[in-house]
C-alpha cells in the first residue's frame, strides 16, 4: 500500500518523505494552462464551503500542506508570520525550475531564512539536493 501511495505521488509530481507519506510543500499558482498569469495574488479561505477571507499568497509562493479535503488543501505559508487557509488543489504545483541549473525540480522542504523563503529541492531525474532562495524558482509552465 504504502509503495502505491509513493507511486501515486510521484505521478502528481509530489515528493515524499519516508513511509509514503506525501511531501508538504507546494507552490501556489496564479496561472492559466497556458502559463500566463490571470491572478497576481490568491486567496486562503477560511474552509473550503466558506469563501471568507483568512489571507492572501502571492503566485509563486511556497505553502507546507497541514490537511486535505477532496479537492481542497488547507495550507500554511512559508512566510516569517505564516497565515493559514484553504486553497484549491488545482492552484499548487508540485514541480517547478530551477532557474540557475536549468533543470525541473520537486519540492523536498521549505523554511524561512533570513526573511526569505528558501526550498529545499531536488531535480526530478535524481541527484542532491540543494536549499535554494524560492525566488531561484519558476512554475514549470510560467511565461
Amino acid at each position: 500500500m504504502a509503495l502505491r501511495a509513493m507511486a501515486i505521488a510521484a505521478i502528481l509530481g509530489f515528493a515524499t518523505v519516508g513511509c509514503g507519506a506525501q511531501a508538504t510543500v507546494l507552490m501556489v499558482s496564479g496561472r492559466d494552462d497556458q502559463g500566463v498569469l490571470e491572478r497576481p495574488a490568491l486567496e486562503l479561505q477560511r474552509s473550503p464551503s466558506d469563501t471568507n477571507m483568512t489571507g492572501t499568497v502571492k503566485d509563486g509562493a511556497f505553502v507546507k500542506v497541514l490537511r486535505r479535503e477532496g479537492a481542497w488543501t488547507y495550507v500554511a505559508t512559508v512566510e516569517a508570520i505564516p497565515q493559514e487557509g484553504w486553497i484549491e488543489d488545482r492552484r499548487l504545483r508540485g514541480l517547478a525550475v530551477h532557474l540557475d541549473r536549468k533543470v525541473r525540480v520537486r519540492f523536498l522542504d521549505a523554511m524561512v531564512r533570513d526573511d526569505q523563503a528558501h526550498v529545499l529541492v531536488q531535480p526530478v531525474t535524481g541527484g542532491d539536493s540543494e536549499w535554494v532562495p524560492a525566488s531561484a524558482l519558476r512554475e514549470v509552465s510560467a511565461r
